[in-house]
């Protein structure tokens, strides 16, 4: 005869169930770091993590700092921003309060939004101040990725004709250009790869 020990069964059902964010997401998350210039110094809660341009696992811990550095231009710093992992309310449903406080533990509660950062540095002397197409391009697309790409799937917008501005689109070629950006972006999910990939096709100087 079989014998159940309900004591067991139910201490290995909660090991199964809590943390449950943890096992579904993980406790670390994919960031992309990118800056104008190239080649800055990225740090993330006072550790060294590379150099721009860059994706690496970050521990999703909250109110970390984020540092880009490069010689001869300003030091920028500013924190990630966390939002919570909408797997951790699954948590509280299925694993209860020993679930939840698991996750709060681990760091698995929070979620990296944005998962992208794009900085564009500052010289330390205002002279080397760039204010050329390609920058400008990667500005707009990084800052208002969402609202580009929601334009450009639905014909236009002002965003998109401060893109098409840029381009010295003339006014008769504005529909095809939009469709023609709008494969771009669809090709390119990496806010950053999309607008390199617009600066080359377009010959962007």
């Amino acid at each position: 005869m079989k014998y159940s020990n309900p004591l067991i069964t139910a201490t290995l059902f909660l090991t199964l169930i809590t943390g449950c964010a943890s096992i579904v997401t993980g406790r670390d998350q994919t960031l992309t770091f990118n800056s104008e210039p190239d080649g800055a110094t990225v740090t993330v809660a006072g550790k060294v993590v590379g150099k721009t341009p860059l994706s690496v696992q970050i521990n999703k811990g909250k109110n970390q700092s984020l540092t880009f550095e490069k010689e001869g231009y300003k030091t920028y710093t500013t924190q990630l921003s966390t939002t919570m992992n909408p797997w951790f309310w699954g948590n509280i449903v299925i694993g209860g309060l020993l679930g939840s406080t698991t996750d709060g533990a681990s760091g698995a509660i929070n979620e990296f939004s944005p998962d992208q950062y794009f900085v564009t540095l500052t010289p330390v002397t205002p002279f080397g101040i760039s204010t050329s197409k390609p920058r400008k391009i990667k500005e707009l697309i990084i800052a208002f990725s969402g609202d580009i790409r929601r334009e450009l799937a639905s014909g236009g917008g002002e965003k998109t004709d401060a893109i098409l501005d840029i381009l010295a689109i003339k006014e008769s070629e504005k529909s095809t250009t939009i469709k023609a950006l709008n494969k771009l972006a669809l090709q390119n999910k990496n806010d950053l790869e999309f607008a390199e990939t617009v600066i080359k096709f377009y010959d962007v100087k």
